[in-house]
């Protein structure tokens, strides 16, 4: 039979509009829009800002990674350390000036906010896609150490809600086009877009778990997004880095040294953020007068060591061209600790994203470069450790121990290391597994409030019927009189009573709302039987089937008992509603429980 081209074409357009995966196709493309063309627009202020402000003005010595130029060319100019501090100061003040009177919200990283608002089903207000982009363009325009990764990601994950609200979506879908989003922002201004889509994925949970739901639509808005991007500003790869490869198996040892390394400098950099963001919450003062503040310090820090403020992309990518030396990477690694921290614990806008690469890089490639000068065999190129390092100091830190291999891997465009990646972040992470510098994830999908009903359902749908079921029951053929069946119900702790036939078949059932309603009728107690007043609308069940499945079909009806027949039709049991709904009540206490332990 000839199929028509004309005729398979319908039939795939019928296919997409009525099917979910060809519905999520068409959502995450509008998100992946959306994102992409407002990552463009976010590096494109970012970086006439930054060029403008930081070295046109105060010569500044910005740095770039290889792949990236500069929008506005660079002058070469004294770098004047008193107009550095002004600018930082005002930017600060500016850029905590307007959150504090529009949407407090967008301080700080950005993916936490999305985190925040997944878990807890929160609406992305309309204009914080808006505000992030204007107060990040400030913070990072004017030195943070910060990424700006973090405020698209934020930025995305707001334009996909919004998308979400005007489709009329539901609110779990509005959570998918939420990830989208953050996936589409993040895959287009770090131009990974695989990466991106696991991440947006895996950093909403504290322990290896993922929102697999959300996991295809992400990746379809990343890479529309990125498609978008890199048809700007080109189809390169962020970094450049020489040819880099694991054929020496000693240096396994070297690498399990960086492994653990990077789990401590993890801890110690969570520690140290939450301390500054503690010292800054402590001040009793408006959000603009900390932001400021936080400026302030950053001018100071960077007029002494311009390396230890700004995004810090040009030190990954000396580290990768081992253009740095070990010991002035590693001070930049402990020092970056303190400017991030100070940068985001103060509450300006900007990205925790990068600044865990960036540290991770500098450490790592301080390490490497360290082993390398006392005994090389164990290390053949330092610049190998700055990349791995990096992969291993996100996951002790973001708790993202997949994404961030493949996401390293894209970025430098070099996948030769990817198991030395594995290597070490494997450790890394299970080092540091109670850490995490993203105070709103959660341990697991069990812990989620919006999923806490799906935690109970599994547990549900675990328990077979046959597993509550009472083997030994009371019941009644029809011809039992009324008086008899009042006799029975007051032996037994049975609500309601079935009538079988003599083959135990179930013909009805005696429920104790009826009886109820004929209770003062006396007369009627040797005059009607159990056929009289059964119901005959019986809902039955099997032993293989589960409790979620029983619960659905019993729903709000007034059913209170329910009788369990075997695979020939006869019953052999019944379940009551009480012993489902404590089943449920012993799942969402032991829930509770785990809960609390954590």
């Amino acid at each position: 039979m000839k199929i028509s081209l004309i005729s398979e074409l319908f039939f795939v357009i019928k296919n997409i509009r009525h099917s979910q995966t060809g519905k999520w196709f068409i959502y995450a493309t509008l998100t992946g829009i959306a994102a992409g063309v407002s990552a463009v627009i976010f590096f494109i202020l970012l970086d006439l800002t930054s060029v403008t402000l930081l070295n046109h003005i105060a010569g500044f010595p910005l740095t770039h990674p290889v792949n990236e130029t500069p929008l506005l060319d660079e002058v070469r100019k004294p770098f004047n350390e008193i107009i550095f501090i002004v600018i930082a100061t005002l930017g600060g003040f500016l850029s905590g000036l307007i959150m504090h009177l529009v949407a407090k919200e967008t301080k700080g990283g950005g993916t936490g906010e999305v985190i925040k608002s997944y878990h807890n089903n929160l609406p992305i207000r309309a204009r914080v896609p808006i505000v992030k982009t204007i107060v990040s363009v400030i913070s990072l325009g004017v030195g943070g150490a910060g990424g700006r990764e973090g405020p698209a990601a934020h930025a995305g994950a707001g334009l996909g809600y919004r998308i979400g609200k005007l489709l009329h979506l539901s609110d779990k879908e509005k959570r998918i086009m939420m990830i989208c989003g953050m996936a589409g922002g993040i895959g287009a201004i770090f131009r990974s877009p695989m990466g991106a889509a696991i991440y947006s994925t895996e950093v909403l949970y504290k322990d290896v778990d993922f929102e697999h739901e959300a996991l295809l639509p992400a990746a379809i808005s990343s890479i529309i997004a990125y498609s978008i991007f890199s048809a700007k500003f080109g189809w390169v790869h962020m970094f450049s880095t020489p040819i880099m490869k694991f054929q020496n198996p000693l240096e396994l040892i070297s690498y399990t040294i960086l492994a653990f390394v990077c789990a401590a400098s993890g801890i110690i950099f969570i520690n140290v953020f939450n301390s500054v963001s503690k010292a800054f919450e402590k001040i009793k003062s408006p959000l603009y007068i900390k932001t400021g503040l936080g400026g302030l310090i950053i001018g100071l820090f960077g007029a002494i060591m311009p390396h230890s403020v700004g995004m810090g992309y040009g030190i990954m990518q000396s580290a990768f061209l081992n253009k740095t030396a070990f010991s002035a990477l590693l001070l930049i690694g402990v020092i970056r600790m303190f400017t991030t921290s100070v940068t985001l614990g103060s509450g300006n806008s900007a990205g925790m994203f990068a600044p865990s690469l960036v540290i991770g890089a500098a450490i790592g490639g301080g390490v490497g470069g360290y082993i390398h000068s006392i005994v090389p065999a164990l290390v053949d190129n330092p610049a190998s450790f700055a990349l791995v390092g990096m992969a291993g100091f996100f996951a002790a830190t973001a708790k993202t121990p997949l994404s961030v291999i493949i996401l390293v891997a894209e970025i430098t465009g070099n996948y030769e290391l990817i198991v030395p990646s594995m290597w070490v972040v494997a450790i890394s992470f299970l080092l540091s597994s109670r850490y995490s510098i993203e105070h709103y994830q959660a341990k697991d999908r069990a812990h989620s409030k919006i999923h806490k009903y799906e935690y109970i359902r599994d547990v549900l749908e675990n328990i077979k019927v046959k597993d509550l079921m009472r083997e030994k029951f009371a019941s009644v053929d029809g011809s039992t009189k009324l008086s008899k069946i009042y006799e029975i119900l007051s032996k037994t702790k049975q609500s309601d009573i079935p009538v079988l036939d003599k083959d135990k078949n179930i013909v009805g059932i005696i429920t104790l709302h009826v009886l109820k309603s004929i209770l003062g009728e006396n007369e009627l107690a040797d005059f009607l039987v159990a056929e009289d007043i059964a119901n005959k609308d019986v809902i039955s069940t099997n032993p293989e089937e589960n409790l979620n499945h029983i619960l659905h079909k019993i729903g709000f009806k007034e059913i209170n008992t329910v009788p369990v027949v075997d695979k020939d039709g006869k019953i052999s049991g019944i379940i009551t509603r009480k012993d489902i709904i404590k089943a449920y009540n012993d799942a969402t206490e032991n829930l509770e429980h785990l809960r609390e332990s954590e």
